[in-house]
């Protein structure tokens, strides 16, 4: 099995973190498993939209195309805003964890009490 992890991660396509495999399907990869968790979800948001939209098997339309200043502003403020402390995807999950302990999935994951507090769920415990 170690054999294959290196060989995967040889192949990653540094420093991106996320792999589109075709045919196969999505890959995140992340510091953390919350890390991995919110590239997984934004990777599959933008794959559904991308199918919705018919593009895949035409190019998008150029004047859908995002310009490279664009894509550039908006990864150095995403990193500036969510990787600065390192808790990249942490809430995010924590908020999903939650979610799921509420509909009785039990998950065991221990969120912090200021999600507990930012969706209003005091009386769940943790």
């Amino acid at each position: 099995i170690n054999a294959e992890y290196g060989e995967l991660a040889r192949n990653f396509p540094a420093p991106s973190k996320c792999l589109v495999m075709r045919n196969h399907g999505l890959l995140t990869g992340g510091g953390t498993i919350e890390e991995a968790f919110l590239l997984m979800f934004y990777l599959h948001a933008v794959c559904k939209v991308y199918v919705d939209a018919g593009y895949t098997h035409r190019p998008v339309p150029k004047q859908f195309v995002l310009s490279p200043d664009i894509i550039e502003k908006s990864v150095r403020d995403t990193l500036a805003n969510n990787f600065a402390d390192g808790s990249f995807g942490m809430k995010d999950f924590q908020a999903m964890a939650l979610e799921l302990d509420r509909e009785g999935m039990c998950t065991g994951y221990p969120y912090s009490e200021e999600v507990s507090q930012l969706l209003g769920w005091h009386d769940v415990d943790s």
